[in-house]
């Protein structure tokens, strides 16, 4: 042990092992609190904006594999409703088509996070179940599991901000937009409006 630390120890009464685990806490604590820090200030929050609409054209569509119904995946991140605002002028069109038929068209809003940690937004309606995943790992990514009228698609595709990103299938479409949320003083999460 260095000859200046053991007059200082033996004055103070501390065993070297304590202030070893002192110091240690100390320095744990600080890992902590910076992480924690690190974490509020880097993540920025999306709003996500999804239309769901049915091929209204006739066409015999069957599902060529064994059905399965959606899993969610696990998360602790909540989610939280919006007023839909991005792609309402396409919603309209979609709504006044003969070719479609304008299903759900909903937004939320969530924080950016890696996908083990991002939130998972459930889809419940009467036709319509599932679950739809944003994550931004490096890059911005959808997760789509949705059965649609025991129609299936499973996607997993990478997104860009602000663009619309349309997911095809034979019987049914989703145009989606991701955008950076503008901040707001408070907003209540999914869980709370229920």
């Amino acid at each position: 042990m260095n000859q200046f630390v053991r007059p200082i120890l033996r004055r103070a009464r501390v065993k070297p092992f304590s202030l070893i685990m002192q110091v240690r806490a100390v320095l744990l604590i600080g890992v902590f609190l910076l992480t924690g820090v690190s974490q509020t200030t880097i993540a920025k929050d999306y709003v996500v904006e999804v239309i769901l609409f049915e091929n209204s054209t006739q066409s015999s569509v069957t599902e060529p594999h064994a059905y399965e119904p959606p899993k969610k995946p696990k998360t602790n991140a909540q989610a939280w409703l919006l007023e839909t605002q991005l792609l309402n002028d396409v919603a309209e069109k979609i709504h006044s088509s003969e070719d479609y038929e304008l299903k759900h068209h909903f937004a939320w809003g969530q924080e950016a996070l890696p996908f083990s940690r991002s939130a998972t937004y459930t889809v419940i309606e009467q036709d319509t179940q599932g679950y739809i995943k944003i994550y931004a790992d490096q890059l911005l990514f959808a997760n789509i599991d949705l059965d649609f009228n025991g129609f299936r698609m499973i996607e997993k595709r990478r997104l860009k901000l602000n663009e619309r990103h349309f997911f095809d299938h034979p019987k049914f479409g989703i145009l989606m937009q991701v955008s950076r949320l503008p901040k707001t003083p408070e907003t209540p999460s999914l869980a709370e409006s229920q």
